[in-house]
């Protein structure tokens, strides 16, 4: 393959993942809705400064990637897919700086399926479908270190790394805080430690440290400045709640319970799919501690890599307090190229435990398609269409769902008939692709094999993103909003029962402020207390007066919520509008349905006779 064709070759697959996938499904409640009102509120407000979620300060996250969802939003309209774009482009470019970086120092093959490794495992697909940052500071660390690598080895003037490495860690520190300098700061000190550098790094003088700390200010303090100017508690709340007590599982509001080390490690196996079964050669590339400090450029690159996920991924393992699933994403595209160089490394050596490994994919490929298969023809006779996937769901307690792949454990074999054509498009895909890899494998086609295992992770994320808009009722209040829209007037007041998260993108699609009943707890808390919140918190005592008083109230109560909310609603003053996703929308007064049914009429042309 040319270079010209690799990079076509990853463009073309980066591109059908991640950009023309950007408008399905529907943004979802919780973080993803909650961050996309942060960004709308940029844009409408204008104020750059201090975030906002449904009017309420919200000071958890730095603002870089709201500044870019909002640019997109000014651009393209506040839409699904201008929500995900900046995320998509940023795995592309993700992509192509993580080939740039392996044909430079392992080259063209291993750059090549490197960028196959980032562009198509489980994570890096599943964690962009969600408004967070992973992907953006990823290319971030990516592109400090490249640079740094290049002027470590001599390619790269030190006067352009002196001003882009603080420059690219002032960005990072805008979108991830106090990880975003932190990270890359100890990797390159460990890497310079172990290579013995820095006598090297002292002979530069001074100079250089203090242009890049200049440099690095002038990125990353004007806006801490502003937002503490504005907010009297930022700094304690941003600096020392956010980073120090969230590490150490002491945050206020509590934060999510941080997933087991056991499960977090495991889930990595799923993240890296397919190419962990490549693993074993990545660790083989690890250079002997021996000889670190008289390493060429490539031994030094390998090096970096290992110290890079290292540093990421012990920190998690040691951090007790506040540990997802997705926190190691800055580490992966350093496994991504140890797994890309191991690979092609492997096909030079034709190491017989290649194919093996590749007949391990394919074998694993033919049982998720044959599980599959088995589902669907268990749900053959439940109807397709006419019903909410919902009731086809198997229900778990709230705290069930802070894993990112807790809600395949509702699906029930019933549920497989509203998933049918994307699981039997997912079967195939898997079962074909990963067979006819290890076939090109076997007769020697290396990099049509790996072509093979990455186009089947296309097909197989196509049919992934179709299985997400069919859960799209219980994953999103949209649905709701959708029927709700229908009814609302102007003077409605529209109310979530519970935490703003559980229904974050009926405020979204309604474009309306929420008020918010007995959910004073969770990622708003804080705000509220600060003097300019606004007074849309109910409680028990408060929520009678509003029920009953002049105005039309429309009560969102999310599935976990519905008993309390039950006791709480007069029976002789509380309509069902509509029911999706196992969500239910009250209002407070009857709807004249069939006024709806005349107006809907004379949309299309049709006249009724008068009543």
């Amino acid at each position: 393959m040319t270079r010209r064709l690799q990079i076509v070759s990853l463009l073309l697959l980066t591109v059908s993942i991640y950009v023309v996938t950007a408008a399905r499904p529907s943004l979802l409640d919780d973080a993803d809705a909650s961050h996309a009102l942060a960004a709308r509120a940029v844009l409408e407000d204008g104020d750059w400064a201090v975030l906002h979620i449904n009017g309420v300060a919200w000071l958890e996250k730095p603002p870089l990637h709201y500044w870019l969802v909002a640019a997109s939003y000014a651009l393209l309209g506040e839409t699904a897919f201008a929500t995900r774009l900046p995320s998509g482009l940023a795995v592309v470019a993700l992509v192509l700086l993580v080939y740039s970086f392996g044909c430079r120092y392992f080259g063209e093959r291993a750059g090549f399926y490197a960028g196959l490794v980032m562009g198509t495992s489980v994570g890096t697909f599943l964690f962009t479908r969600i408004m967070i940052p992973e992907a953006i500071y990823a290319l971030e660390f990516t592109a400090i270190f490249y640079v740094f690598l290049r002027t470590w080895t001599g390619t790269l003037d030190a006067r352009i790394a002196a001003g882009a490495i603080p420059a690219l860690i002032g960005l990072a520190a805008l979108t991830r805080a106090a990880i975003g300098p932190a990270f890359p700061l100890a990797i390159m000190g460990l890497f310079i430690a172990a290579v013995g550098g820095w006598r090297r790094l002292y002979s530069r003088g001074a100079w250089p440290f203090v242009m890049g700390a200049l440099v690095l200010a002038l990125v990353s303090v004007p806006w801490h400045l502003v937002a503490g100017a504005r907010t009297p508690t930022f700094y304690w709340f941003y600096f020392v709640n956010e980073q120090f007590r969230r590490a150490l599982g002491t945050r206020y509001p509590v934060d999510y319970t941080a997933v087991p080390l056991g499960i977090w490690w495991a889930a990595h196996l799923v993240w890296l799919f397919p190419w962990t079964v490549f693993l074993p050669y990545a660790v083989r590339e690890l250079p002997d501690p021996r000889r670190w400090r008289d390493l060429d450029a490539p031994g030094q690159a390998r090096l970096f890599l290992y110290i890079w996920a290292a540093v990421i991924l012990l920190f998690f393992t040691l951090v007790s307090g506040s540990r997802l699933e997705y926190y190691a994403f800055g580490s992966w595209p350093a496994i991504a190229l140890l797994i890309g160089l191991g690979v092609a490394r492997a096909e030079e050596r034709r190491d017989a435990w290649l194919s093996r490994l590749q007949m391990t994919l394919a074998a694993i490929g033919v049982l998720v398609a044959g599980t599959l298969g088995a589902l669907v023809w268990q749900s053959r006779s439940v109807p397709a269409t006419g019903r909410d996937l919902s009731d086809l769901l198997a229900t778990h307690p709230t705290d069930f769902y802070r894993s990112a792949m807790a809600n395949l454990f509702d699906l029930t074999p019933q549920a497989f008939a509203a998933l049918r054509q994307p699981a039997i498009t997912a079967a195939l895909a898997l079962s074909i692709g990963f067979t006819l890899a290890w076939r090109l494998r076997t007769h020697g086609r290396t990099w049509a094999a790996n072509l093979a295992a990455a186009g089947a992770m296309l097909a197989f994320f196509q049919s992934a993103n179709a299985a997400y808009a069919a859960f799209e009722p219980r994953l999103s209040s949209r649905p709701v909003a959708d029927e709700l829209l229908k009814w609302l007037r102007p003077d409605d007041r529209l109310v979530i029962y519970g935490d703003f998260g559980a229904g974050s993108s009926f405020g979204f699609y309604t474009h309306r402020q929420v008020w918010i009943y007995n959910g004073r707890y969770n990622g708003l808390e804080f705000g509220s207390y600060l003097p300019d919140a606004p007074h849309i918190f109910l409680t028990d005592r408060d929520f009678p007066d509003v029920w009953n008083g002049p105005a039309r109230v429309f009560l969102l109560v999310p599935p976990e919520q519905r008993q309390q909310a039950r006791v709480r609603l007069p029976r002789d003053r509380a309509y069902l509008v509509t029911e999706k996703g196992g969500k239910a929308l009250f209002v407070n007064r009857p709807l004249d349905r069939d006024r709806l049914a005349l107006e809907a009429q004379s949309k299309v042309g049709v006249i009724c006779p008068s009543r």
